[in-house]
């Protein structure tokens, strides 16, 4: 057998000098011996299968959080806490009839632009006088100021509602 270049670059070796230099790493580790402990020794996958929960000595199945034991406090306080009803939504609209048409104002007039601009991409012939973009401009804009105007100027100080409580 040859001696072994250890300085070489592996990529540059001959198939037969990369087995041998790999031989050789293998001789110089020798036998290794796996440390004796008081682990038991599992099976392996391999061989017969994995090991289970129901495989390892001393093991109890894991227990949920509903596996506890109950005392007549507790199944009342999960009684109460389970019959919870949420009160009834409010209207969906405002009762202000000037502030619905303001919003209706602020959200159709944007798609009417979108609908106008795709409907003119594709049917080449379609046209919009002139007149109709410059007033829906001019609604959209008096439904925001109609928005803004509506809206509370101030706090009030007696009120010690926090807003939203999650």
């Amino acid at each position: 057998m040859a001696p072994i270049d250890r300085g070489a670059d592996p990529d540059d070796l001959p198939d037969a000098d990369v087995d041998a230099r790999w031989s050789d790493i293998v001789a110089r580790l020798g036998d290794l011996q796996e440390p004796e402990g008081d682990l038991p020794r599992v099976p392996d996958p391999v061989d017969g299968g994995s090991p289970t929960a129901q495989d390892a000595p001393g093991t109890a199945p894991a227990s949920g959080p509903r596996d506890w034991p109950t005392t007549p406090e507790d199944a009342a306080l999960e009684e109460h806490a389970t019959h919870f009803v949420p009160p009834d939504p409010g209207p969906i609209t405002d009762r202000e009839p000037l502030t619905s048409l303001a919003w209706t104002v602020v959200v159709a007039v944007p798609l009417l632009l979108v609908l106008r601009v795709v409907v003119g991409a594709f049917v080449p012939t379609f046209t919009v006088p002139g007149w109709l973009t410059p007033t829906l401009g001019a609604l959209f804009l008096a439904g925001v100021g109609v928005l803004v105007w509506r809206m509370p100027h101030r706090r009030d100080p007696d009120d010690t509602d926090p807003g939203a409580v999650v």
